[in-house]
């Protein structure tokens, strides 16, 4: 029996986020015979019926495997180390939140308090990780020359879960949607404010259209409303509040294009997700992450599955937004793509590659 712990700690409590994906992978793998594993973390945005072990139980238990998804799950880790020091306890980390890049490519930002924590949990981590699993070729590579042999290094991309498809049905609304944690320090959701704004001052004729409608919520989200108020653009941006499930999906098909202005994504989980309910994207240059390296291939091939603008560019970001959605054809054409580039990611092939790790334990 694999006695294994899986912890979900940070601050990804909306939809998309990896909370969702750590409690589907829970599903899936506790179903498996020979597995026994507990979860912590708070689930309850996900499932209302989820029950997770306290921290007391998970540091009087003796596990295999403790998996970790984000870099406050270190904390933890490192207690239970102390508590165990005689197990042969396994940590495996998933570095969906991009953390040991984000740090190397900090720069000056290193000195701030929140960085210098992060490199304090990412020296303990560097000490005695087992596995770490990078999402993209670009976390893999660089883990390979940080953990230096320590750690074993895998490549195991995300996938968007199957309840996420193309319904076929039509839709009533022609704008965009955004669909993530209301939080400025990343998801930068003022860049999208900003650039419906410039949409708006651009083009007269939409003043009263509904644009853009933001699913999620999150420590900003007030500041976000108050925004939207002071620029005089209540009729084109709808803040609809948290969805998940079967609803979030009929809101994904509801829409004719998803977008995200994120400064950074290790792989945003929202754009896989929206690509299988077959949105095009728009997305800026940071984020358009490569998923394999050969051939060189992003998220978004401009002009394919959706476009591309340089990040921070509001003026950039409004044309090509005014761009797909006054063009019928074009998202009809992005669309169809976006629909046969998902194709290759696969949730089935994710749970596998775990369940390969966890059975060479």
């Amino acid at each position: 029996m694999k006695h294994i712990l899986m912890m979900e700690t940070g601050s990804f409590r909306t939809i998309g986020g990896a909370a969702k994906d750590t409690y589907m992978l829970y599903n899936k793998l506790r179903l498996r015979k020979g597995y026994d594993i507990d979860i912590f973390g708070n689930f309850n945005r996900i499932d209302k019926a989820a029950k997770t072990v306290d921290i007391s139980e998970l540091l009087a238990k003796d596990y295999d495997l403790i998996w970790m998804n984000s870099i406050r799950d270190v904390t933890i880790a490192d207690t239970y180390r102390e508590s165990h020091t005689n197990a042969k306890t396994r940590f495996l980390y998933v570095d969906r939140g991009n953390v040991l890049l984000n740090f190397s490519n900090a720069s000056l930002k290193r000195l701030l308090p929140k960085m210098i924590a992060r490199r304090h949990l990412i020296s303990k981590m560097q000490k005695w990780l087992d596995y770490y699993i990078a999402i993209n070729p670009g976390q893999y590579s660089f883990a390979k020359k940080f953990f230096d042999k320590r750690t074993e290094v895998h490549h195991i991309l995300i996938a968007p879960h199957e309840e996420f498809r193309f319904l076929g049905k039509k839709r009533s609304f022609n704008g965009a949607l955004a669909a993530s944690r209301l939080d400025e320090r990343q998801k930068k959701v003022s860049h999208m404010i900003k650039g419906i704004g410039a949409v708006v001052k651009g083009h007269k004729e939409l003043k009263s259209e509904e644009l853009l409608r933001i699913i999620g919520d999150g420590i900003d989200s007030e500041r976000y409303k108050a925004m939207v108020h002071s620029l005089g653009l209540e009729s084109n941006i709808t803040f609809e509040g948290f969805f998940a499930g079967d609803e979030l999906v009929k809101r994904y098909n509801n829409a004719a294009f998803f977008v995200s202005t994120s400064e950074w994504e290790g792989l945003g989980r929202s754009l896989l997700e929206a690509m299988a309910c077959g949105l095009p994207l728009l997305i800026n240059d940071n984020i358009n992450t490569v998923i394999k390296d050969r051939p060189v291939t992003r998220v978004v091939k401009p002009g394919y599955n959706g476009l591309v603008y340089k990040y921070g560019n509001i003026d950039e970001f409004a044309a090509q937004f005014y761009k797909i959605y006054s063009d019928r054809e074009l998202q009809k054409k992005l669309s169809a793509n976006a629909q046969k580039f998902i194709r290759q990611f696969s949730f089935d092939k994710v749970v596998k590659s775990y369940e390969r790790i966890i059975d060479g334990l």
